[in-house]
């Protein structure tokens, strides 16, 4: 009986306790104590801190990583790509493939200077050969680029062409393109550009394109392209032999 009498007590004291307690956080004498669900639970050891970080922030860890990676592509490329000193669009009427006209890019390097300062001389020939037969769909895709290069590259200030090519440009422009005809490429030109079994056209010839009266005869990159461009055909002229051609 002493037990049970004691045991009532206890929890009439602890009633009392709480009461009291109840009182006093009504007086706002005492701050009400948070449930324990709503305790937070503080990280201590490194692993702990670490999950705990994993938790809130996954996603945007995650969407970070993958944007820092996106970057560091970026930068490489830019780094590791060359730095072209002026550009030549390549244009006949029968395909050929990049590694002819990357070909003709070795080739032609030797005649040119380093105009950007970067200690190379680095050609970039576009390659917009054509099919000669209309049925390939191609075609109009291919037209398209040549058009686009006339109306908005300005440091592609050489063109290698063949006789259609040449054709192509009078018949679509009311003013010659080229500051001259164009000089015939020689035989060392066809050495040095053959490719296992693949020969490019026997008719092509290397022009300037002219900027006068065009838009890129006020952009300071196109008449550094442009007199880069002079001196590069007057070296292939010198190398080859070949007459001076009179002014269209």
């Amino acid at each position: 009986m002493s037990e049970k009498r004691n045991e009532i007590m206890e929890e009439q004291r602890r009633a009392r306790e709480e009461y009291i307690k109840l009182k006093k956080m009504q007086q706002g004498e005492l701050q009400p104590q948070a449930k324990p669900s709503e305790l937070a639970v503080t990280p201590k050891t490194f692993r702990e801190k670490l999950n705990n970080f994993w938790y809130h922030y996954k996603i945007h860890t995650i969407l970070a990583g993958f944007l820092i990676a996106v970057l560091a592509v970026s930068v490489t490329q830019c780094a590791t790509r060359p730095k072209y000193d002026f550009g030549v669009l390549y244009f006949a009427y029968e395909t050929a493939l990049d590694t002819q006209t990357q070909a003709i890019a070795d080739y032609f390097e030797k005649f040119a200077e380093d105009i950007n300062g970067d200690g190379e001389v680095n050609i970039n020939v576009i390659n917009c050969s054509v099919n000669d037969s209309n049925k390939d769909p191609s075609r109009f895709t291919m037209f398209s680029k040549i058009q686009a290069i006339l109306a908005s590259e300005e440091t592609v200030s050489v063109y290698v062409v063949d006789q259609k090519a040449i054709q192509y440009f009078d018949d679509a422009l009311d003013i010659s393109i080229f500051t001259e005809k164009p000089t015939p490429l020689g035989d060392e030109f066809y050495k040095k550009t053959a490719i296992a079994n693949y020969t490019l056209p026997k008719d092509l010839s290397v022009g300037l394109r002219a900027i006068k009266g065009t838009t890129f005869e006020e952009s300071e990159k196109a008449m550094q392209a442009h007199k880069a461009g002079e001196k590069f055909i007057e070296k292939i002229k010198k190398q080859g032999n070949y007459e001076v051609n009179p002014k269209v």
